[in-house]
């Protein structure tokens, strides 16, 4: 059994796939598309051990980008007419988004583990200086 802090992630990955599939085309196909790919990322999630922190963030990026592609694509064509065109962009978008948002949370993620590694080195050091050093 996988530890306990990759089940959330997995189970959003899961949910976002078919909230995903569900946005980009509202149907039975877009659902079990939207799952196939949530299973994936969640197999990526446990197979590349990626933290919440990083794969929480970058899921709804990415959804985000997909809604919004899809809608104004949706707004510029009339009525039922452009649904290829809707799917499209809708993953463009939501691909955009993921390496976009991806980008970002990975380099913030890393610069706090560098501030929290100079802050424990700092206080590590000041604590082997002797009493008439300090």
């Amino acid at each position: 059994m996988k530890r306990s802090s990759t089940i959330p992630p997995m189970l959003a990955a899961l949910a976002g796939g078919v909230l995903g599939g569900w946005i980009v085309h509202p149907s039975a196909g877009g659902v079990i598309a939207g799952l196939v790919l949530g299973l994936i990322a969640a197999g990526a999630i446990v197979r590349l051990d990626v933290r919440p922190a990083v794969a929480l963030p970058i899921l709804a990026g990415t959804l985000a980008g997909a809604f919004i592609g899809r809608m104004i694509v949706r707004l510029l064509c009339l009525p039922a007419s452009c649904g290829g065109l809707e799917i499209a962009a809708a993953a463009l978008t939501g691909i955009g988004a993921l390496f976009g948002v991806g980008l970002v949370v990975v380099l913030v993620t890393r610069s706090f583990e560098e501030h929290q590694q100079r802050l424990m080195d700092s206080a590590r050091a000041r604590a082997e200086l002797p009493e008439d050093q300090e």
